[in-house]
């Protein structure tokens, strides 16, 4: 099964060292963001990659390239923008392994992502598309629109990932006008604890499910240290998170909805997955993305499925 991630590759400066932006002395750098994230995690578990975003004509770009090859994530999709930059993420971390961000990231490469590069994209060995809210804006807006758009016609799994941050978005009543745009494409959402009032205007899950998700093939609705809850036609499924010291919470997120993904597609049949099935695959994604948070970075800290079963 392959899978295409469509959107924003970064770099993190993670703090070292418990602290906020203006505090910290030093910064580690580490190859992130949300939709590469990812792409690394579905490769690490067995799926082809691709992921489908523009760096920078710089050394930041270079960088994230060669993590990528490294990653053994297809980069054929990965255009280079001379005139624009990569984007940067500033991360500061609390006691907690919590993150607050400061982002280098309005008019860079991200945000150019061109309907030619779109255009070059073969459907055809595309199972699955995933997708975040950060880079629909600017060009790539129109870019997403075009890719799901071809993608839903031609019968590919469309899963996002909401990823709310608001700091990068001057309106924030046009980021969630944007964001319900793109919800009728969506078969797959992770919708954070934290983000479902923005995006729902309730906190009940219930309620939003009836209302605002009832098109949708599968919620998954994850709650930090509290675990997940996950829904699929009229079955619900609850995990609770491994008693581990979190150290960085930087990328979890993304390690859950790229291991849920991974083990959505090794399915027979999306369209009949029992019990039994779910809960496998919502303990998984829950215990493999706790497990990234005993180290510092996103990528640097995704394992593979044998890595996983020898920590487990």
């Amino acid at each position: 099964m392959a899978v295409l991630c469509i959107g924003e590759m970064l770099i993190d400066f993670i703090g070292e060292g418990v602290g906020t932006i203006d505090t910290v002395k030093s910064f580690k750098k580490e190859a992130g963001g949300c939709v590469a994230n990812v792409a690394c995690v579905t490769q690490k578990l067995g799926h082809k990659s691709y992921l489908l975003t523009s760096l920078g004509q710089d050394g930041f770009g270079d960088f994230l390239e060669n993590t990528l090859k490294k990653e053994d994530v297809d980069c054929k999709y990965v255009s280079r923008k001379g005139d624009s930059f990569t984007p940067l993420a500033f991360v500061s971390l609390d006691e907690t392994g919590d993150r607050s961000f400061s982002f280098y990231f309005k008019g860079s490469s991200a945000l150019r992502i061109s309907k030619e590069d779109v255009e070059k994209v073969d459907l055809s060995e595309i199972n699955a598309i995933h997708f975040a809210s950060i880079a629909i804006q600017e060009e790539s807006k129109d870019s997403h629109h075009l890719l799901l758009k071809k993608a839903k016609e031609a019968g590919v799994l469309i899963s996002f990932d909401v990823n709310l941050r608001f700091n990068l978005w001057d309106d924030h009543k046009v980021y969630l006008e944007t964001i319900k745009e793109f919800l009728p494409y969506v078969d797959v959402i992770k919708v954070a604890d934290n983000e479902l009032e923005f995006l729902t205007g309730t906190t009940d899950i219930n309620v939003a499910l009836e209302k605002d998700f009832k098109h949708l093939k599968v919620v998954l609705y994850t709650k930090g240290e509290h675990g997940a809850e996950v829904y699929y036609k009229d079955k619900k499924v609850v995990t609770t998170t491994p008693d581990i010291k979190a150290v960085d919470t930087t990328g979890a997120g993304d390690a859950f909805a790229g291991s849920f993904l991974s083990k959505l597609l090794n399915q027979k049949n999306i369209d009949d997955i029992s019990t039994e099935e779910l809960a496998e695959m919502s303990a998984f994604a829950t215990n493999y993305a706790s497990l990234t948070t005993t180290k510092t970075g996103a990528i640097s800290s995704y394992l593979t499925e044998e890595e996983y079963k020898a920590l487990i």
